[in-house]
């Protein structure tokens, strides 16, 4: 990896792939350009990414940030030897083995995955941009993601407009909370279990939705979002079918290990996928 002015390249392309790190399920803030590159939002910031056979260059104003957004001072090299031994991951690694698992904003990430409960990539996709358009801050060409203040501004009605159906209420009720104090960067120091906890004092928050909010915002890796896909995981893995979902999760967090978090991401986007 080399940064030139407002450019990040990577030349090694082992562990970076743009399509399975935005397809795998992590981020709804990007575009598809018709030259095949992608327009990546984060907070109030954007890049450019373009990839070929060769290498894959990231244009940016703020390249230590999406150098650290991208999580590209991490060996995912070493992350998949150390897995590729562990109950289907070898397959799944490589189908997916350009997954990195991103470093957003944990507010982003609360009201993104609030939004993705029971809710399809599209839809999702389309009322988080209308949500930034109609709240975030105009940069030119795109908008930023609004501030808990400006979001706790909204009744629920406002959210409904936005499509966000029975979500509204959620919504409304977490950027209250958020603004009023409700302290999202001292459950960095929480373990999975009991930042998963405290996330579902927050109206709209269960504990998939959690675990992924700890995974996608704080990089939690004792955690394993599960999901559909993750259950039929579960049913090839263990070889049956466990009906409390917290069960299921724990076994699989004790079979993956300190890597729980980047074998969910490795095993639902193959799962998905095929």
């Amino acid at each position: 990896m080399g940064v030139d002015k407002n450019s990040i390249i990577i030349k090694d392309l082992s562990c970076f792939n743009i399509r399975h790190i935005l397809e795998c399920g992590q981020i709804f803030r990007f575009s598809e350009l018709p030259d095949g590159s992608f327009r990546v939002f984060s907070k109030d910031k954007s890049a450019l990414v373009r990839q070929n056979d060769e290498e894959a260059v990231i244009i940016t104003d703020d390249p230590d940030y999406f150098t650290k957004f991208f999580d590209l001072e991490r060996d995912y090299g070493e992350i998949k030897l150390k897995l590729q031994d562990k109950p289907f991951m070898r397959e799944a690694i490589e189908y997916g083995g350009g997954i990195r698992i991103l470093n957003q904003d944990k507010w982003e990430m609360l009201i993104s995955f609030i939004i993705s409960a029971n809710n399809h990539i599209p839809r999702i996709k389309g009322i988080i941009q209308r949500l930034c358009e109609r709240l975030g801050e105009n940069k030119g060409d795109y908008y930023a993601f609004p501030t808990p203040e400006k979001m706790a501004q909204m009744d629920e009605s406002f959210y409904a407009s936005i499509g966000a159906g029975y979500r509204a209420a959620y919504l409304a009720s977490t950027a209250r909370e958020i603004a009023n104090g409700f302290d999202l960067e001292e459950i960095s120091l929480l373990s999975g279990n009991d930042g998963n906890k405290r996330l579902c004092k927050l109206l709209g928050v269960g504990p998939k939705v959690a675990d992924c909010i700890l995974l996608f915002g704080y990089h939690k890796q004792d955690v394993f979002p599960v999901d559909t896909w993750i259950k039929k995981v579960y049913k090839d893995v263990i070889g049956d079918n466990e009906p409390n979902n917290n069960a299921m999760r724990r076994k699989l967090i004790e079979m993956y290990g300190e890597y729980s978090g980047y074998a969910q991401q490795y095993l639902f986007f193959n799962k998905r996928e095929n």
